[in-house]
């Protein structure tokens, strides 16, 4: 009997223990279910403050570069990508030297860094961070750029409009200080040659007067700097205007064997047709000379919200970055010929039709000039675009392409023709 007794007691003591155990076992499963939602929970709203912050990141003009303790690339936002032309699933794993962006000298202070990218030279603002822990252990960096290529042109233009302006005024009291002593000297020349006429000495007197008209029209051209003339705006056809600056040199191009590339809207502006024809031919000569012989002419038109945009470009050598922050400045030439007044005449008439002129380079493969005329100056026109060629590029893909020698041959292997429609034997007169 007492072991009996003693059976039931631990049957009754087991029982009171499994029940135990459920109750801990099922308190146990809900505390796990709510764990789970609470888990669930926190990573629904990980994933919405991730998706958030993503969304900030990407939202930012700026660009943004994440990269680990390493100096490999973890995340960037569009705006990096966009800017340094990377993609960021490919990218990821890498360091930016592979790709020849060097950003091991940033620190945290802003500097003004230049980079080269396949859109062309870049001026950035740049910095970089250090990315810490709860303590002090360094885990990554972000780097912070900025484009402000738009800002120094604009800044580069201004300090050039100063420069222009104190210039002119020198200069428009310097001619005509020296124009009265040139008439004098013109008409004793004159003089001289009538009494001289018939004798041998009378070729003298005749270059001594032709050497005083061309000294007159140089200082008429520097006064034109200092003082230019309002612009007789009548409406005016970009393509008829290249066309006639293009026949002006057509005899220069064919003895060179400049091919002409051209695609141009018959776009009317309201503008002074002499004056704008003068900056086409301007442009135009500057890249015939400065290809010498052999090379592509390719002129391209578009027109945007902005206004149209002439571009001309050329397969030359190029201007140096030192060069191209000083060619609209007046008497800068690299030219042992040349006045340097050329391109700041040429500005200063663009400005007069509230346009101005843009040019970009890439030294060894060439340059572009952009004609640029505000929206304001354009006219209705319904007779649609000329396409006078079968290969026109944008300035940066013309700066891209490489031509090797004259160019002929265009990406779908046809060949180029001049385009030229009018003759004329006049022969140009640059600034």
């Amino acid at each position: 009997m007492e072991e009996l007794k003693k059976l039931n007691e631990a049957f009754m003591t087991f029982n009171i223990a499994s029940e135990t155990l459920r109750e801990y076992y099922q308190n146990l499963q809900q505390q796990v279910t709510y764990l789970s939602e609470e888990v669930q929970r926190k990573n629904a709203e990980l994933r919405r403050t991730l998706s958030f912050l993503n969304s900030v990141l990407q939202g930012i003009k700026e660009a943004i570069i994440v990269l680990d303790s390493d100096g490999k690339i973890l995340k960037m936002n569009r705006a990096a990508e966009d800017l340094l032309m990377m993609d960021l699933s490919a990218s990821t794993g890498h360091r930016p030297e592979e790709y020849g962006y060097n950003f091991s000298r940033l620190d945290q202070n802003n500097q003004e860094i230049e980079i080269e990218t396949a859109d062309g030279r870049k001026t950035l603002l740049a910095s970089l961070s250090d990315v810490v822990n709860g303590g002090d252990g360094l885990i990554g960096f972000v780097i912070l750029l900025r484009d402000i290529t738009a800002q120094k042109e604009v800044e580069a233009e201004k300090e050039r409009n100063k420069r222009l302006i104190a210039m002119g005024e020198m200069m428009a009291s310097i001619v005509h200080e020296l124009r009265n002593p040139l008439c004098s000297i013109e008409l004793y020349a004159s003089m001289l040659y009538k009494e001289l006429e018939d004798t041998p000495h009378a070729s003298l007197a005749m270059g001594v007067s032709t050497g005083v008209r061309n000294l007159n029209n140089s200082l008429s051209n520097m006064l034109y700097f200092a003082r230019p003339r309002n612009p007789k705006t009548t409406p005016c056809n970009v393509g008829t205007l290249t066309d006639d600056a293009l026949a002006l040199i057509k005899p220069v191009m064919e003895s060179r064997g400049i091919v002409v590339e051209k695609q141009i809207s018959d776009a009317l502006i309201n503008g002074d047709s002499g004056l704008v024809k003068q900056v086409i031919l301007n442009i135009l000569l500057n890249a015939v000379q400065a290809m010498g012989t052999g090379g592509v002419l390719t002129i391209h038109s578009e027109t945007d919200s902005k206004g149209l945009h002439l571009n001309i470009s050329d397969t030359g050598n190029g201007i140096t970055s030192e060069h191209i922050e000083r060619i609209f400045d007046p008497f800068f030439t690299t030219r042992d010929e040349g006045t340097g007044l050329g391109l700041s005449i040429s500005l200063k008439i663009m400005q007069a039709h509230g346009g101005t002129i843009r040019a970009k380079s890439l030294p060894g493969s060439g340059s572009v000039f952009i004609l640029c005329f505000p929206h304001k100056h354009l006219l209705p026109n319904t007779s649609g675009d000329r396409t006078d060629s079968t290969s026109c590029l944008s300035p940066e893909q013309f700066l891209q392409k490489d031509y090797g020698g004259q160019g002929t041959w265009d990406p779908e292997g046809k060949k180029t023709i001049p385009c030229i429609k009018t003759l004329k034997t006049q022969t140009p007169q640059p600034f």
